[in-house]
């Protein structure tokens, strides 16, 4: 069995929490994944930060304004498709990270049970329902909290859900809300796990019928090649970094990606490769997919 009982911080995020020291405990969890080291991980909006410890990675789009246009990393195996409708074969995955996605999707009751069918447990990181009412995301579909192991989500009516309490908060806190955060983000966020063997992901919709009508607002795209800060070019080069030297990548150069996949048109299971997709023998539906070291890049 290649999942450990779940322990949902590591020794050393006790240790910084037990000392006052939310922040640096908040920056190890990318470093902590409850699995052990034969265990395939994958993970589903992995955007241009994803874990370490994730073999294959899953993302919707190449380019989103979701992400502020944030270039998509591809260190690993990657897979352009949704959450909520997984290529991949029933137990594909022994976990499976979502760390914020949840709060984007329309259909959570797919999500939930996309990332339950393709993995035998996982873990879910939101911001918390009482930062998203202040803050707003633009691009953000749902509201999620927790009670007692319970995930509780509510479907936002549009992008502001209550236009007085942002007012009120752009002219009291808005300028200082970023150190509260930094200074205490396990107050801020929901982290959830969950396993199979613990009865999978606990949720509630507090209306799920409520269909969504409204747009995104539309965000200007950034040149990240060009225009972008020393300070977060230099991010990028320290995660690059730290990437290449705490994840698999020898195992995930290795990794048969077409034994895992799956048609979500006619679920059959045989796939060729075809340039930078990946084909169905039976229906012809593809994936955009990509290899480390495979040359070719996305093309619509």
């Amino acid at each position: 069995m290649a999942i450990k009982k779940i322990q949902t911080e590591s020794f050393l995020m006790r240790f910084f929490k037990k000392i006052k020291l939310d922040s640096i405990a908040w920056s190890l969890r990318r470093l902590y994944c409850p699995v052990d080291k034969d265990a395939l991980v994958l993970e589903v909006g992995s955007g241009a930060n994803p874990y370490f410890r994730a073999n294959v990675l899953c993302d919707a789009y190449e380019e989103t304004q979701e992400r502020y246009f944030a270039p998509l990393v591809r260190d690993r195996p990657i897979v352009l498709a949704f959450a909520e409708r997984l290529p991949f074969k029933d137990d594909s995955f022994d976990f499976i990270i979502a760390s914020h996605v949840l709060e984007h999707s329309t259909e959570p009751e797919k999500f939930f049970a996309e990332i339950q069918r393709v993995g035998k447990a996982g873990y879910i990181e939101v911001p918390d329902a009482f930062m998203e009412r202040l803050t707003a995301y633009e691009f953000h579909r749902l509201e999620i909290t927790d009670d007692k192991g319970v995930l509780l989500i509510k479907k936002k009516k549009n992008y502001i859900q209550d236009q007085e309490i942002r007012n009120l908060f752009i002219c009291k806190a808005a300028s200082i809300f970023p150190k509260w955060v930094a200074r205490f983000p396990f107050q801020f966020h929901i982290r959830y796990y969950w396993s199979r063997d613990s009865g999978g992901i606990k949720y509630k919709i507090i209306n799920p019928e409520y269909k969504f009508d409204w747009e995104f607002p539309q965000s200007k795209k950034t040149d990240h090649s060009s225009r972008s800060p020393i300070a977060a070019i230099l991010k990028r080069w320290i995660l690059f970094i730290i990437r290449w030297m705490f994840s698999q990548k020898n195992r995930n150069r290795s990794i048969n990606l077409l034994s895992l996949f799956r048609c979500i048109q006619c679920h059959g299971e045989a796939f060729i490769f075809e340039g930078s997709r990946a084909f169905c023998i039976h229906c012809r539906a593809s994936h955009y997919v990509y290899l480390p070291g495979q040359k070719e890049v996305f093309n619509y």
